[in-house]
């Protein structure tokens, strides 16, 4: 598998999700607030700026209504009393009573020029006047100026409330904002775990958890499917691995191994007799008069021949020997470690003898015969490719000399098996024809 590579590692954002979402959800709650509580200030104002000004008009009705018998007589002292009742709670700042021809006939003046005193009247002062009647006629005037005291009353504890009330909404709107990002970025975030554990232990065989929104969940099955496919495709590139493996290193006709593998065995062999101080034992094996069988009975009878020599190959000491078919009927059989009380020569004869055993195929049975050549590592030499070849070369030593002595394979027709078999029924003239 080519290990999955993170590209942008080094291009990662400083920020998570969640902190963005904390950071969104708490800047529109904070502005929200502010506009909420600016405009919630400006209709209080509007709203006791227009009860102060109802209020004064009361107040300078009841003021008129008081003062008609003072402006009447003249009578200052009872209209400056008039004036002074009136309550210092109620805001007034400027009260006068006037005659018909506009002179005061009392007045009081409570406004002040600091600053405290210019911003009561900027925010909500009103000078208001009014008539004077008895019987239709106009016998004076009132005029009043201010209302602005319980207004600002009532507007400081507003802007003491405010910030507080800001503040527990802003409170309310972060719990609000964690528990809503952990709601969200839960459901990412345990998605992200699987992903980082899916790529670290490397089995795609785990499936995503599900979700509890609904892109997520939809992101966890498209997810899963292409975890499916990932699946499919790794079980068919094992398949093709294998099957690649096995055209590469097994032989297509025995299941043997080939040619390949046997030179991988035996530098591995090699290696491991010259770190440990061991011998190896190589039999060479080749097939007498091979090309007779292929030749008198058909291929056919050839390859069962050759597949019955790898099947005893491959049982003759198994735990011991590693067989491998190099082509045609050449076969060779690797013995690691041999044991110095054995005698090569009589295993040669072992193998001879287990290689030997009749074939039956069709209305024949075969006989095989076979030359073993053998070589000692490193008896024999301390190289690799030399120590090939002199076990190739005493198997064709050994083929010329049962030559010599008429041993070759031979079959026999069913039909005659209690007739004596001759010594051979196939002659190999030129023991080199395999």
């Amino acid at each position: 598998m080519i290990p999955i590579k993170n590209e942008n590692a080094n291009e990662r954002p400083t920020k998570t999700s969640a902190a963005h979402i904390d950071r969104a959800l708490l800047s529109i709650s904070a502005l929200a607030i502010f506009i909420m509580g600016v405009g919630a200030f400006l209709i209080s104002y509007h709203i006791l700026r227009e009860q102060a000004l109802r209020h004064l008009q009361t107040l300078i009705s009841f003021t008129a209504s008081q003062s008609q018998s003072a402006i009447e007589f003249r009578d200052e002292r009872t209209a400056l009393d008039i004036l002074q009742s009136i309550p210092e709670g109620e805001g007034v700042s400027l009260a006068e009573i006037q005659d018909a021809s506009g002179t005061a006939l009392a007045h009081i003046d409570a406004r002040t020029d600091d600053a405290l005193g210019r911003f009561a009247t900027w925010v909500g002062s009103a000078r208001i006047d009014q008539d004077v009647v008895v019987e239709g006629r106009v016998i004076g005037r009132v005029v009043l100026e201010g209302g602005s005291a319980p207004m600002l009353r009532v507007l400081q504890t507003l802007l003491f409330w405010f910030p507080v009330g800001m503040l527990l909404v802003g409170l309310c709107a972060l719990l609000f904002a964690r528990i809503y990002t952990r709601r969200f970025t839960h459901p990412i975030r345990q998605l992200r775990t699987f992903v980082m554990q899916l790529i670290e232990n490397r089995d795609f065989s785990q499936r995503a958890p599900p979700s509890s929104l609904a892109e997520v969940e939809d992101l966890r099955l498209e997810f899963n499917t292409l975890l499916d496919e990932i699946g499919l495709r790794d079980r068919l590139l094992l398949q093709s691995n294998a099957l690649l493996r096995r055209l590469a290193y097994l032989d297509a006709l025995t299941n043997l191994p080939n040619r390949a593998m046997f030179e991988q065995t035996l530098q591995k062999t090699v290696e491991a007799c010259d770190r440990d101080g061991t011998r190896a034992c190589l039999f060479y094996i080749d097939v007498d008069a091979f090309k007779s069988i292929n030749d008198n009975l058909g291929h056919a009878a050839g390859d069962a021949l050759l597949v019955q020599i790898a099947d005893r190959l491959r049982v003759w000491r198994p735990q011991e020997t590693t067989a491998t078919r190099l082509g045609g009927d050449e076969f060779v059989v690797l013995l690691a470690p041999l044991d110095d009380m054995i005698d090569p020569t009589l295993l040669a004869v072992e193998l001879r003898s287990a290689l030997a055993a009749p074939l039956h195929h069709g209305e024949c049975v075969i006989y095989p015969s076979t030359s073993i050549g053998t070589a000692i590592y490193p008896d024999a030499t301390r190289d690799m490719d030399e120590f090939v070849s002199v076990a190739d070369h005493a198997m064709y030593a050994a083929k010329n000399q049962r030559h010599l002595q008429g041993r070759t394979t031979h079959w026999q027709s069913v039909a005659t098996l209690d007739t004596p078999s001759p010594t051979s029924d196939l002659t190999d003239s030129n023991p080199s024809t395999h």
